[in-house]
């Protein structure tokens, strides 16, 4: 079989895939017909190879774009091989956690605990000017990330600003591994935890810290989903599992009709008291997680409605040479108690309003140094500013963390 025949056929795999499984839920015109879909196969076999499956991508592209549907998507072979990474926990980079800025540089959120870049002089609000001679400004997060990225050993040279003065940083690429979970036991016996994402072994970090809490002795636990995007759906039923037996956590619906629920995994670690802190940009996984909790009972929870993502996609991997993958939608989700949540979110057991900044939640971390702190909120002043008087921003940015302590106070009652 011909390179291109090989090409084609994964092709075809592909739209079956789209076909049958991709939801139809913001389809606002006709699919492209098969017929349509194999003449433009046959007019990229007179190209060169490379063209042609340049060609295959485009075309995998559109028909995926006819659905109008935001989440699904051709993944071209870079992004993909990234995505992987980071869903494996971890990835091949310099190890810094950054917050991109439309009409400016990227600015540092801090340096992955043993990357590269821990212990080197760079702190929260320092500017990434450019990387390698690449000029940064304004470009877009995974734009960033990937001029960030490079084969294990290289050298990014990083031109970093600070106080108007330009600093220059070399570090080495190296396989940098990803702690989605983090912890602390604050007001002297509550256990805090941060999970930021739903990683393949999110689910193990999180068992590990519970384990390290409750040899504290901790009298309740707050789970903290802010600004959490979401991951794996796997990772999101074995943490439910580590806090509660009930037999389900979410039910999937698909396109034939078709309804599954899923099961918990894992064993029960504790029974202590517990509030689920949730806000406008908790997504996904973190809405069947905290979806779970608040249809049996087992957590509070504290914050803001949530995003209203009850859609699941799945990534298929395509193989040379066409390579990357496609992204399809293949079910939407309800709780336990058949709530969906698409487009409505979960509504908090008990309100409370998300603070004015995103960077506030920064400022207000358990777990960052008071020279961080000082420098967030410093960039905080800095973007309240252009908002507020120089009093109201002060005011602003020294307020506290009003949903963590209520979050407290829900556990301690």
């Amino acid at each position: 079989m011909s390179e291109f025949d090989t090409a084609k056929a994964e092709v075809l795999s592909a739209f079956e895939i789209i076909d049958t499984q991709q939801l139809n839920l913001f389809r606002q015109r006709p699919v492209i017909a098969p017929e349509e879909r194999l003449a433009r196969l046959a007019e990229l076999e007179q190209l060169s190879s490379e063209e042609a499956v340049n060609g295959m991508r485009s075309l995998l592209s559109d028909v995926l774009s006819i659905y109008n549907d935001p989440f699904a998507n051709y993944i071209n072979p870079k992004a993909h091989k990234s995505y992987s990474e980071r869903r494996r926990g971890g990835y091949v980079g310099i190890g810094i956690k950054f917050r991109a800025r439309t009409d400016q540089f990227p600015v540092v959120i801090g340096a992955i605990s043993g990357g590269p870049l821990a212990g080197k002089d760079i702190l929260p609000g320092d500017e990434i000017v450019a990387v390698n001679g690449t000029d940064l400004e304004a470009l877009s997060s995974g734009d960033v990330g990937r001029a960030l990225q490079g084969p294990a050993g290289s050298t990014a040279s990083l031109t970093t600003r600070r106080d108007g003065q330009s600093r220059q940083i070399d570090a080495v690429r190296q396989a940098v591994r990803l702690y989605y979970a983090r912890s602390e036991v604050m007001d002297n016996d509550i256990g805090y935890i941060k999970l930021s994402r739903f990683g393949a072994n999110s689910h193990k970090q999180v068992a590990r810290l519970v384990k390290t809490m409750l040899a504290k002795k901790v009298s309740g636990i707050i789970l903290d989903l802010r600004d959490n995007p979401g991951g794996s759906t796997r990772a999101a039923r074995n943490i439910m599992s580590l806090f509660d037996q009930s037999p389900w956590v979410y039910c999937e619906r698909y396109k034939s009709g078709r309804t599954r629920k899923l099961p918990r995994e894992g064993d029960v670690l504790t029974d202590l008291p517990m509030a689920v802190l949730i806000n406008e940009d908790s997504i996904s996984s973190s809405e069947i997680l905290a979806g779970a909790f608040q249809d049996y009972g087992r957590a509070t929870l504290v914050g803001a409605p949530t995003y209203g993502k009850g859609l699941i996609q799945r990534v298929f991997p395509l193989k040379e040479p066409v390579s990357g993958a496609i992204r399809v939608t293949i079910a939407s989700y309800a709780t336990p108690s058949e709530k969906l949540l698409h487009g409505r979110g979960l509504v908090p057991d008990v309100y409370v309003p998300s603070p004015p900044e995103p960077l506030f939640k920064e400022v207000g971390s358990v777990n960052i140094s008071d020279e961080a702190r000082a420098f967030r909120r410093g960039l905080m002043f800095e973007s309240l500013s252009r908002k507020y008087s120089e009093s109201e921003a002060l005011a602003l940015r020294n307020l506290p963390d009003t949903q963590l302590l209520s979050a407290i106070d829900v556990v301690r009652s």
